[in-house]
């Protein structure tokens, strides 16, 4: 059963965990790196790709190297052990599938987008793939983002409860916090005029 491996294998699911969190911060690199090529003359996103704002300066600089991210994935490592530890000594797994639920979930969702993104970066590749420019406000990029956390936040809340997983439910309310955060970070940028 999915909740006896998540407990007893931790360490496979804290690997999972750090090349997923790995993999988020260095696709978007690649990314940013794509739209700086061809892709530049079509798509423009106002302020920085990123999202997060810690990391925002990293990325608009291309950093393969960022001492703010590696920190955050170093620490991340011996406080979720401590979490798996806890919710094994205490009889609670629980804490351990909830919390693990929120960071691969979210993970997840934040990993589909990078696949849609970098495929529309390398399949329009051909010359005429493209036509037009499309810029997105800052406000529009992060509501956009909190609209798809909303629908996968609401997606793995219902599949908590008919499953009765706390892994998903630990996906549903990071996914719906991060939209929510993206959402309240968007109106603090103006709304065009009308």
């Amino acid at each position: 059963m999915i909740k006896d491996f998540l407990i007893h294998n931790a360490w496979s699911v804290l690997l999972a965990w750090g090349l997923a969190y790995l993999a988020d911060y260095y696709l978007t690199i690649y990314f940013a790196r794509l739209l700086r090529g061809p892709l530049q003359e079509h798509i423009r996103f106002e302020g920085s790709l990123e999202l997060t704002p810690v990391f925002q300066k990293d990325v608009d600089a291309l950093r393969l190297f960022s001492p703010s991210f590696l920190l955050r994935w170093l620490i991340s490592f011996p406080l979720l052990a401590l979490i798996a530890w806890l919710s094994d000594e205490l009889g609670l797994p629980q804490v351990f599938y909830l919390v693990m639920g929120g960071l691969l979930l979210r993970q997840a969702v934040i990993l589909l987008r990078h696949g849609r993104n970098i495929a529309l970066g390398v399949l329009s590749q051909p010359a005429g793939s493209l036509h037009g420019r499309l810029e997105y406000s800052r406000w529009l990029s992060l509501r956009l983002s909190a609209a798809e956390l909303f629908g996968f936040g609401t997606f793995f809340a219902l599949l908590s409860i008919a499953m009765e997983s706390w892994f998903f439910l630990g996906g549903a309310l990071v996914c719906l916090l991060t939209g929510s955060q993206h959402w309240a970070y968007s109106r603090k940028h103006p709304l065009p005029d009308r």
